[in-house]
């Protein structure tokens, strides 16, 4: 019975880091989306957005299961301190603590996220440039660690991923895409009201003008 329970949270673990793995693409291209004010045509951008959202949400959910099913499997000896706490695991310290670090930098990144109101737009900001560093580490992860990674399909998967991401990246710092206005509508693009023209009225002169060379008036001298 205890090694049916092993190897199924074996299975888990492998199937949830996998999941975990193109989840977590999915998150950094639709964030890349989400800051390049992608939509707003066929697809509204307050819909990227809230995808995006879900998405992150939902790759919090399978990194968790990942890290659960990973302590309470007895093979390996990491407990909840070295899923939270990076080089304190007594299996395999540093590959340990390369997840641990991505963790704990998702984890920020989904926190603030949901207390997003509660903090400033540049302290939110910073933190979220963390998940550019979240996803490498994640991948080395995957590789050290992974034993799916002698396959060739899971090579393949990785290099997929690296490649979506790696993609997504040149495309925002070298196409220099612009924002086409606000994030969550298209901008507006209907005419300028027009200007009422202000009435101009002139005052009567006070008396008739004369004009140089002109006649005196009788019973001048």
């Amino acid at each position: 019975m205890t090694a049916v329970s092993s190897s199924i949270l074996w299975y888990t673990t492998r199937a949830s880091g996998i999941v975990s793995l193109l989840l977590l693409t999915a998150v950094m291209v639709g964030g890349i989306m989400t800051a390049t004010r992608v939509g707003g045509g066929t697809v509204p951008r307050f819909a990227v957005a809230e995808v995006h959202r879900r998405i992150s949400l939902i790759a919090m959910i399978f990194i968790i299961l990942h890290i659960a099913t990973t302590i309470v499997d007895s093979y390996v000896n990491v407990g909840i301190v070295s899923a939270l706490i990076p080089f304190t695991s007594q299996y395999k310290p540093i590959k340990v603590a390369l997840g641990t670090v991505a963790f704990d930098l998702m984890l920020a990144i989904t926190v603030t996220s949901l207390i997003k109101q509660r903090i400033s737009h540049s302290l939110w900001r910073t933190i979220h440039w963390a998940s550019y560093l979240a996803f490498p580490i994640a991948v080395i992860h995957e590789i050290l660690i992974g034993t799916d990674f002698r396959f060739a399909w899971m090579i393949l998967l990785t290099a997929g991923c690296v490649s979506a991401v790696g993609l997504a990246l040149a495309w925002r710092f070298w196409a220099h895409p612009r924002p086409g206005g606000a994030l969550t509508a298209v901008p507006s693009r209907t005419a300028p009201p027009k200007r009422s023209k202000a009435i101009v009225t002139r005052a009567p002169a006070a008396g008739p003008s004369r004009r140089r060379g002109s006649s005196k008036p009788k019973g001048t001298s």
